[in-house]
């Protein structure tokens, strides 16, 4: 089963970078296959260690993606092994990186958790959140798959934000119609 999470990776020159990415979960390993070439692969190659945030504010996946909002608080930790977390998150698990399974596209990085927390419930997602999630997907593959495809998906997703959205998923959504027909203007006669 794959997790959509937020992943938070630390360069050497201690900058963190956060990055919307579908993970998997086997017994108490990450899996993290970031595409090749990305910052997060690059980070967790550098370092060998990332932070992985489970959220339910869907606005981070959409303005990552959309890059309308990329700049997330984050809660800072003192111990330099420990990536820091983002303070929306409702859980997050500290990973460290054991075996890197290389892949021309995207490789596999299996991880050990070091720690898990809890920091405030999850209450699970509705309709509209998972819209923004699905829609955020197709937003990052705008250039790998035909327009007409990902409408067509962007209109049935709609439904859910029509009818249970609320402020955070309708300006998450908005994020992410703007995106789509920004990149129709440049890319689409």
């Amino acid at each position: 089963m794959i997790h959509e999470v937020i992943v938070t990776t630390i360069s050497k020159d201690s900058q963190v970078h956060i990055a919307p990415m579908g993970i998997k979960i086997i017994d108490n390993q990450v899996i993290i296959s970031p595409f090749r070439p990305s910052k997060t692969l690059e980070n967790i190659t550098e370092n060998r260690i990332a932070t992985i945030n489970f959220i339910d504010d869907v606005r981070v996946f959409a303005g990552i993606v959309t890059k309308y909002k990329k700049d997330w608080e984050l809660e800072d930790s003192k111990d330099k092994t420990i990536v820091p977390r983002l303070v929306l998150a409702n859980t997050h698990y500290n990973v460290i990186a054991k075996n890197f399974k290389d892949d021309e596209r995207r490789p596999n990085i299996v991880c050990d958790v070091s720690k898990k927390e809890f920091n405030k419930p999850f209450m699970g997602f509705n309709r509209a959140q998972f819209s923004v999630i699905e829609a955020s997907v197709l937003v990052s593959r705008l250039k790998m798959l035909p327009i007409e495809k990902i409408l067509l998906e962007i209109e049935y997703l709609k439904i859910g934000i029509d009818k249970t959205a609320g402020k955070r998923e309708s300006e998450a959504w908005k994020w992410i119609e703007d995106k789509i027909q920004e990149f129709q203007k440049v890319n689409i006669n």
